[in-house]
């Protein structure tokens, strides 16, 4: 499966990361109740009644309905009605904020993409209000970049919105997630609109996904604008019983059902590019989620070109100290080598130094050499050339982090840092600091190995000249005595 590259992602709200119409049925269906009851009239009128409030406040989720509704103008003579109705309102409130939670895997996704840097944009149907309120509610205020709905409906003559709310303004009000509103009256599907929302956010539309749970308002209207589209099919509820009563009370015109079948019926039957059967998390398997990559503005060409020159030189400037850190080392190992190799020939020659009267072979001091030379070297490239590779990888570092939300593959310094910082030996995590200790510490350990191999050998290197010089000796009386037989044998034959 080849993934989508994504660094834009749009969200359908409803019935994408939470099941509006369970929120809206809960919180709906005690003050329906309670109006039939009150109002003594049947089903069919009432529903008539709410659905014409509905249509002409363009939302199913009318906060006022009890004041506009005409089957309820008899009672609101009697009192408020919000009074007479506060207990079936309370009811109404506890069983929406127990409906109101998101689908699984939806905050955890959510908040990885956008740790992830990717803009997260939301376009609903909704009213700033219905969907300002859920977005606090599920702790995404700040974690979706942008929300795009319609401008709230008016508040009736002579009713106090303080009497409506029992919090704060800033408890309904979101503190972070910007919000703009979409053109008064449109509706989904609209391409123009998602489009104008595409653009208005810097996204390419090449990087963006649209998710939503219709296939005719989401899907078709995503790839007429040639988005990735992505279906949340787990978010249809219109085959469930209860559905039957938003029907009958939506706010949907007839002349709104009318345009939905027109543009239905030219509509191409298709299959959406993605599909999330069960949870919003299957999104990661069709998706590839990188940062955001605002658009490049003319005046800031000039300026970028310069930092990538700049990044550029500091790249090189890294590769030559790492150069010169592995010269050291080679430098080390073969100045080593020699010294080692040349304490193989003394030995060899038995050579021996007498310091105090004991004799000590000549190899301890090579030996001795090398590990101050080994040492040099240790601290020639830990002090100084690591020292020098690591503020270039610094440097290319902060380019980059600059650079990051307009060029994410320029990005050389924070790669090289996290493979190297994930390297194992053994098991264990080790950075460059760790990796060049356990270098030098082994060479260090192998010319002290060396060193004590031959300490503890000298005690043994006087018996050993002692030795050497006897079987001289002897060799030398053993010579005269076979050259005088020589002679007195050649002495016999002469005579």
């Amino acid at each position: 499966m080849i993934k989508k590259t994504v660094d834009t992602l749009i969200l359908d709200l409803d019935n994408t990361i939470f099941d509006w119409f369970a929120v809206w049925h809960a919180s709906f269906k005690p003050v329906y109740d309670e109006i039939v009851r009150l109002s003594g009239r049947d089903e069919n009128t009432v529903q008539a009644d709410i659905r014409a409030v509905h249509q002409k406040q363009r939302t199913s989720e009318y906060t006022f309905l009890i004041e506009d509704v005409t089957s309820l103008t008899e009672t609101r003579k009697s009192g408020d009605i919000r009074q007479i109705m506060s207990d079936v309102i309370e009811t109404s409130k506890r069983a929406r904020d127990q409906a109101l939670k998101l689908y699984p895997n939806v905050f955890r996704s959510l908040w990885a993409l956008k740790a992830n840097g990717t803009k997260i944009v939301a376009y609903t149907e909704s009213m700033g209000f219905y969907s300002a309120y859920r977005l606090k509610r599920f702790g995404l205020d700040g974690v979706i970049d942008i929300m795009f709905c319609p401008a709230d409906h008016d508040t009736p003559a002579g009713v106090s919105v303080d009497k409506v709310r029992s919090l704060p303004d800033e408890f309904y009000e979101l503190q972070v997630t910007e919000v703009r509103h979409t053109p008064p009256g449109e509706l989904k599907p609209n391409p123009a609109v998602l489009l104008d929302i595409i653009r208005s956010v810097g996204a390419n539309v090449d990087r963006c996904a649209y998710v939503g749970d219709s296939l005719f308002k989401d899907m078709a209207m995503a790839r007429d604008v040639g988005a990735f589209d992505i279906h949340a099919k787990y978010g249809e509820v219109q085959q469930k019983d209860e559905y039957n009563l938003l029907r009958k009370v939506s706010h949907w015109t007839d002349a709104d059902v009318k345009r939905e079948k027109d543009i239905a019926s030219k509509v191409q039957p298709f299959h959406p590019s993605a599909v999330l059967s069960e949870s919003f998390g299957e999104i990661f398997m069709h998706c590839d989620f990188e940062p955001f990559t605002p658009p490049i503005l003319d005046d800031d060409k000039e300026n970028v070109k310069n930092t990538i020159d700049i990044w550029k030189k500091v790249v090189d400037v890294q590769q030559h100290f790492n150069d010169l850190e592995m010269r050291v080392r080679n430098y080390g190992i073969t100045i080593v080598a020699a010294l080692i190799a040349a304490c193989g020939f003394t030995y060899k020659e038995e050579l021996v130094v007498t310091i105090l009267g004991r004799h000590f072979p000549a190899a301890i001091g090579l030996v001795a050499a090398a590990i101050f030379a080994w040492i040099a070297f240790y601290l020639m490239d830990k002090c100084w050339y690591h020292v020098l590779l690591k503020g270039t990888v610094k440097h290319a570092e902060k380019i980059e982090k600059a650079l990051r939300t307009r060029l994410p593959a320029i990005a050389l310094g924070l790669s090289i840092s996290e493979a190297s910082g994930d390297s194992r030996i053994l098991g264990l995590k080790m950075n460059s600091e760790w990796r060049l200790r356990i270098f030098y510490l082994l060479g260090l350990l192998m010319l002290v190995v060396i060193l004590i191999t031959l300490a503890f050998s000298s005690s043994h290197a006087p018996d050993s000249v002692t030795s050497i010089s006897s079987q001289a000796q002897a060799s030398s009386t053993s010579f005269s005595s076979v050259a005088a037989s020589t002679v007195d044998t050649e002495s016999e034959i002469s005579h």
